[in-house]
C-alpha cells in the first residue's frame, strides 16, 4: 500500500528563490543548507526553486531543480538533514550504502557526513534540517541511536509525519507559528520528539533491541509534572499542556512506552503512594485521610482500585504495616 501523497503548500508562501541559472541555484541553496557541488543531467537545465521556513531548531523546506541532478555534499553542515521525496526519487549514497528515496523512504543525515544524491528529473525534496543540541537537549539521542535509512512511510513514523504534514499544509498554523516564538518552540518540541522517539523505536526494533527504547522526552516532562502534582485533581489537557503536546499525542507516547494511558499512570502513582503512606502511618491515622492526601476524592473507588492491585483493603495494610 503505497503511503499518502505529502502536500507542503503552505510552504509555498516562504519561497527563497527560482532560477534557471545553476551557479546561483547552488550559491542560493548553500546560504541555507552547507556548500554542494550540483551537476545537471541535461545542458539546458531547467527552473530551480527553494521554499524554506524555521521554526526554532527546525528548518522546513522543498527543492526542486526541474532536471535529473546529482548532489554531492562534502559534509553536512552542522545539522542533522533528513530528506525524502515529495514526488519522484532519488538514489542516495551515504555511509558507504546506497539508499533509495522516495515517499516511502527518506534518508537522515548526521553533523559531518557525506552523501551524493541523483535525483529524478521530476523530484522534488522535502527537507529537514534539526539543530543537533535542540535534538540531543530534548530527546538525549546522538547520531549513534538513529538510523540512516528513515521509513518515512511506515507505521513506526506515522504520527509524526501526519504531524510535519499539518505544519507543512498549514499557512495559519506556519504565520502564527513565525509570529509566536512560544508556539514555533512548541511545534519544534513536538516534531523533535515524535521523530526521535519513533525512529529510535524503528531502529532499536529492527536491530532486535526493543527493550533499549528510551521514553521520549514529552513523555519524561508529563511524568515529572504528575510526580509533583500527583495529589492534586488532574486532568489529561493540563498534563498534555505541561508535557508541550496534544492530548492524542500524550495517549500515544504513554500507551506505546509505558503501557498504560497518563490518567492510568496517575492513579498507579497515587496508589503507590498510598500503600506506602499506609505503611508508615501511625495507628491512630484514617484510610480516609491517606486517600485524600493522595489525590483520591472517592474513597468507594479507591478501596476497588487498591485491592485489585494489592490484594488487600486499605485498612488491611495500615494494620499489618
Amino acid at each position: 500500500m503505497s503511503p499518502a501523497a505529502f502536500h507542503a503548500d503552505a510552504l509555498r508562501s516562504y519561497r527563497l528563490f527560482e532560477s534557471t541559472d545553476l551557479d546561483e541555484t547552488r550559491e542560493l541553496i548553500s546560504r541555507v543548507m552547507q556548500p554542494h557541488a550540483l551537476e545537471p543531467a541535461s545542458s539546458g537545465g531547467g527552473r530551480s526553486y527553494m521554499d524554506f521556513v524555521t521554526l526554532g531548531g527546525l528548518g522546513l523546506g522543498t527543492i526542486g531543480f526541474g532536471d535529473a541532478m546529482r548532489v554531492d555534499v562534502k559534509a553536512v553542515d552542522g545539522y542533522y538533514l533528513l530528506m525524502f521525496c515529495v514526488v519522484g526519487d532519488a538514489e542516495v549514497r551515504t555511509m558507504g550504502r546506497s539508499l533509495q528515496v522516495n515517499r516511502r523512504q527518506g534518508v537522515l543525515c548526521a553533523p559531518g557526513q557525506a552523501f551524493a544524491a541523483h535525483l529524478s528529473p521530476d523530484a522534488e525534496q522535502f527537507v529537514l534540517r534539526i539543530d543537533p543540541v535542540a535534538l540531543e537537549m530534548q530527546t538525549g539521542l546522538t547520531a549513534s541511536g538513529l538510523a540512516s535509512l528513515v521509513p518515512v512511510g511506515g507505521i513506526h513514523l506515522r504520527s509524526w509525519m501526519q504531524q510535519l504534514q499539518l505544519v507543512a499544509s498549514s499557512a495559519e498554523l506556519l504565520e502564527c507559528a513565525r509570529s509566536n516564538p512560544a508556539i514555533a518552540m512548541q511545534l519544534e518540541r513536538l516534531l523533535i520528539d515524535l521523530f526521535a522517539a519513533r525512529h529510535a523505536a524503528h531502529a532499536a526494533e529492527s536491530s532486535g533491541h526493543v527493550t533499549k527504547t528510551v521514553s521520549p522526552a514529552f513523555v519524561k516532562r508529563a511524568e515529572a509534572f504528575i510526580e509533583a502534582h500527583c495529589s492534586e485533581p488532574l486532568e489529561l489537557l493540563e498534563i498534555a499542556n505541561a508535557a508541550g503536546v496534544s492530548a492524542r499525542t500524550l495517549r500515544d507516547g504513554f500507551q506505546h512506552f509505558k503501557g498504560v494511558s497518563p490518567m492510568q499512570f496517575v492513579r498507579q502513582l497515587r496508589l503507590e503512594r498510598a500503600r506506602n503512606a499506609l505503611r508508615e502511618a501511625p495507628s491512630d491515622v484514617r484510610v480516609a485521610e491517606i486517600a485524600l492526601d493522595c489525590g483520591f476524592t472517592h474513597l468507594g473507588r479507591f478501596a476497588i482500585a487498591y485491592k485489585q492491585i494489592f490484594g488487600e483493603s486499605p485498612s488491611d495494610t495500615l494494620r499489618i504495616r
